[in-house]
């Protein structure tokens, strides 16, 4: 009886002395282990530059993303500002303003745009070539605006779009339109530099997992449960299917499609992306999918590879490095560059 009691009494020791022992490995815990912190997913929408913007961040601090997005808006409400031809007063304006009388003084940073694109404009031999503003007018895609202009209002406005007659001066920061009756428009580039900048602004304040989105440009950067955004690539004829897949990390990628802004007259499909030695929408594209290490270049190359075609395209995509490409042909064929047709999910 008296060992029984020994023995009970011992068994209630060791169950005390282990509880013991595990309270205060739990105090231990809470004092020296942090807490879990668990991230979610924030989004903000807009609309600025004339498209709709997307904001999304997989964050664990709601304050710190609510403070990124303002200051992503606020980015790109100010180059909208500097680099719109629609606004009155604005650099760009004053560009157009002047064409063919004297040269402008503009902000470095609208400088380095207007640079970018004509650095594009030679690479791709004239097909993305800013100085096609000049025929903007003559083509209307609102809804219940629709009109195909005559031939001889094309040909009239021809003459007046060559990217080589803009005139920019590094030392003085100008920028001059050789002839009267010239025009930019930054909307295949500006954009793209609009989401880059928005993004970095994201960044300087603490947000490393992020999206930003405006129509057809997206910048990419960090990841979500550790692991690359999984992005779709639209399909250009069914909006309920996708090309395809990709998981991407700190990339930029843009696509451009006859499916955007357009309007069937007489059984033609008469899209926005215009060839600027033809002054019509170009043809022999349904779709182009440009990946490139910044949304500016993403952005413009994606116009440009559209204008000069699958074939042409390609051979430019394939021969600039860190640029990646997928194209659909006005056939619906598929063509992907060597980079990224390895790296979609089908």
């Amino acid at each position: 009886m008296i060992l029984t009691q020994t023995l009970r009494h011992r068994v209630e020791y060791i169950k005390i002395k282990n509880y013991l022992c595990f309270l205060l490995f739990f105090i231990l815990c809470l004092l020296f282990i942090p807490s879990a912190s668990f991230s979610e997913i924030f989004k903000r929408n807009t609309i600025l530059m004339g498209t709709d913007i997307e904001l999304i961040a997989y964050e664990e601090n709601r304050e710190i993303v609510n403070s990124a997005f303002d200051a992503a808006i606020k980015e790109i409400e100010r180059i909208e500002n500097e680099m719109s031809e629609w606004r009155e007063g604005t650099p760009v304006s004053n560009i157009n303003k002047n064409a063919g009388k004297e040269a402008v003084v503009v902000p470095e940073e609208l400088f380095k745009v207007i640079s970018a694109a004509r650095k594009v404009s030679e690479l791709s031999s004239g097909a993305f070539d800013i100085s096609w503003a000049c025929m903007r007018s003559l083509w209307k895609f609102g809804k219940g605006e629709e009109r195909v202009p005559f031939d001889g209002e094309i040909k009239q406005r021809l003459s007046l779009v060559n990217y080589k007659n803009i005139e920019l001066n590094e030392k003085n920061k100008t920028v001059f339109l050789r002839k009267e009756g010239m025009s930019i428009g930054l909307g295949a580039i500006a954009k793209g530099y609009a989401v880059d900048m928005a993004m970095q602004a994201m960044v300087n304040l603490g947000v490393k997992n992020a999206i930003v989105k405006a129509g057809g440009d997206m910048r990419v950067q960090g990841a979500k449960d550790g692991k690359p955004w999984d992005i779709g690539i639209k399909h250009p004829r069914d909006k309920k299917k996708l090309l395809g897949k990709l998981n991407l990390s700190n990339i930029s990628i843009s696509t451009s499609g006859d499916y955007e802004r357009y309007f069937i007259k007489d059984g033609v499909l008469y899209h926005h992306i215009m060839n600027p030695k033809t002054g019509y929408p170009a043809t022999g594209c349904q779709s182009v999918t440009i990946l490139a290490p910044d949304t500016m270049t993403s952005d413009a190359l994606s116009t440009a590879v559209f204008v000069l075609g699958p074939e042409e395209g390609m051979k430019l995509i394939k021969s600039l490095h860190g640029i990646e490409g997928i194209i659909v042909d006005s056939n619906g064929q598929v063509h992907y560059s060597p980079g990224v047709e390895r790296r979609v999910d089908n």
